[in-house]
């Protein structure tokens, strides 16, 4: 019980704050605050695979070049469109409790062609329960999805998980991978499961892109990343944080974003062209983690 409330101290307060639609996290502005949010829902068009996704930063930088990736991987018909609001701010409880966000988050909806609603761990009644039971619930969550059902009837919904920030603050690999998202993943996918349970002519999906950061990190201080990351924390570039929050740099944002791909287009990370601006086959390290998970 302690340990999980050491993780759930972590996961609800390392977060940060956030200041609305549109507008960057606290600490953002080496990661993703100069690409901004994509499409109103006054763009969203019939032709096109929708998808909507709804959170905080540790989600949006993945749901931003997924756009480019999908139409890379053949499917030239992937919309993207954001909904976003800094740390705790985008968690799903919180999104659902402000009413500016939840009545933007309705109006794509409510267009009734979003094909995908993506959400982000964690709401606070999700980590705020108790470990060893299998029924973790999200209000929040059953909210937004019984909505988005009710517009748009063949909506799939995904789940998905970020990593642990302030990665600064543990000394090593293990010890940022320990008490950490990869421990509350199969309360995630217990969670998905019941929502399935509620919605079954839904796809309800889970995915955790938040454990590339912990494989790279180990990689990082195992030397498996020379010549392409120079240091833990730094340039986006050459760095697998940009900063003490734990954005992440550009290694993270391709690799996390191949996790993204195979969730909502079903590819396989090594059907994807080789990525030639890095030394390291960052499609094998993503497809270890995909692999790694299936065998949870």
């Amino acid at each position: 019980m302690t340990v999980f409330l050491i993780l759930m101290v972590s996961l609800s307060g390392c977060l940060g704050s956030g200041r609305g639609n549109g507008e960057n996290d606290q600490n953002d502005e080496n990661n993703d605050g100069d690409k901004g949010d994509m499409g109103p829902p006054e763009e969203v068009n019939a032709e096109d695979y929708n998808v909507l996704y709804i959170g905080h930063s540790f989600g949006r930088i993945f749901a931003q070049t997924l756009q480019d990736y999908a139409h890379t991987a053949g499917f030239t018909n992937h919309s993207q469109f954001i909904e976003m609001s800094g740390g705790v701010s985008g968690a799903p409880d919180a999104l659902w409790a402000d009413d500016g966000h939840r009545e933007n988050i309705k109006d794509y909806l409510d267009t009734g062609e979003i094909d995908v609603l993506i959400m982000i761990c964690c709401s606070l009644e999700f980590i705020g329960q108790e470990p060893g039971i299998s029924n973790f619930t999200d209000e929040a969550i059953h909210n937004f999805t019984s909505y988005a059902v009710e517009q748009n009837p063949d909506i799939r919904i995904g789940l998905s998980m970020p990593w642990k920030d302030f990665p600064g603050d543990y000394e090593n690999a293990s010890e940022y991978a320990t008490n950490s998202t990869l421990d509350i993943l199969p309360y995630w996918v217990n969670l998905s499961q019941d929502l399935s349970v509620d919605f079954p002519n839904n796809e309800i999906f889970t995915f955790h892109h938040g454990a590339v950061a912990y494989e790279l990190r180990e990689m990082f201080e195992a030397g498996e990343l020379e010549g392409d990351i120079e240091q833990l924390q730094g340039p986006k570039q050459t760095s697998v944080f940009t900063d003490a929050k734990g954005h992440a740099g550009q290694i993270m944002i391709d690799t996390g974003t191949l996790i993204w791909l195979h969730a909502v287009h079903g590819v396989e990370p090594l059907d994807m062209p080789e990525f030639t601006q890095w030394n390291t086959d960052i499609r094998v390290i993503a497809d270890s983690v995909l692999n790694d998970q299936n065998q949870e």
